[in-house]
């Protein structure tokens, strides 16, 4: 999950990080974290080799030490930018963002007395409270990428509330009626098609069975079959209408 912590300088936004990134990683949470700052101070001290390289074309230039890996991008990059290389490099389960204030898209929670901005869900919360919701938000995305996401309604509601009901303890994952019963998805044109247990047992079977008869074939591997697109049949289906 995303989250974006703000508030005005020495409101204790850091702080207030350090605690939460801290018993997150306790827990056992990958977390990732993102300062914001308003100023234009130079990161990349003038005449230091990487400022060189710079200065001769490179960007973005790196630096490698024992100590640890640093990207100098000499250009500012928005929050989806950066949260989207932070998703690719390490896929963490939680990124952290302290000081993007204005950003409206990911939940936030306010620091001290600066007037809470659109889509803020907690003011000032205690870490336990903190640590809680971070958790179930955790958890409920866990839960969008096991189910479905075919909101066909078998269950008595849509995906989404049923990730939400199972968190809270209201529902259970066999609620939802299109679960595979084995490790089954199929994509058509990148849409997941609706499998359900009958469908899932039928696919793995038929598919398992015709692999055993090649040669390298492992049971307990991973299989995955793609079939391009059939152009002629395409072409003979619309020359029919």
């Amino acid at each position: 999950m995303i989250l974006n912590i703000y508030g005005y300088q020495d409101s204790g936004k850091t702080i207030t990080v350090e605690k939460l990134v801290k018993k997150l990683v306790q827990k056992g949470y990958k977390v990732a974290s993102v300062k914001h700052s308003n100023t234009d101070d130079e990161i990349d001290e003038e005449g230091k080799d990487t400022w060189r390289h710079w200065r001769a074309g490179s960007d973005p230039v790196v630096l490698s030490t024992k100590k640890g890996t640093v990207f100098f991008i000499h250009s500012g990059s928005s929050s989806y930018e950066i949260i989207d290389g932070l998703k690719c490099s390490h896929d963490p389960d939680v990124i952290i963002l302290e000081g993007f204030k204005d950003s409206d898209i990911h939940p936030k929670i306010s620091v001290g007395d600066i007037k809470p901005r659109k889509g803020t869900v907690m003011s000032n919360p205690d870490l336990a409270a903190l640590v809680g919701y971070v958790e179930k938000e955790v958890a409920f995305e866990r839960l969008i990428k096991r189910l479905p996401m075919l909101d066909c309604g078998k269950c008595g509601m849509d995906c989404n509330s049923l990730a939400r009901a199972i968190v809270e303890g209201s529902r259970r994952m066999k609620d939802c009626r299109e679960m595979p019963s084995r490790g089954v998805e199929i994509l058509v044109g990148g849409k997941r098609m609706a499998t359900g247990t009958f469908v899932s047992e039928i696919v793995d079977d038929t598919i398992r069975g015709m692999l055993g008869s090649l040669k390298g074939y492992e049971p307990d591997k991973d299989v995955e079959i793609r079939l391009r697109a059939n152009k002629q049949a395409s072409k003979r289906s619309a020359s029919k209408k």
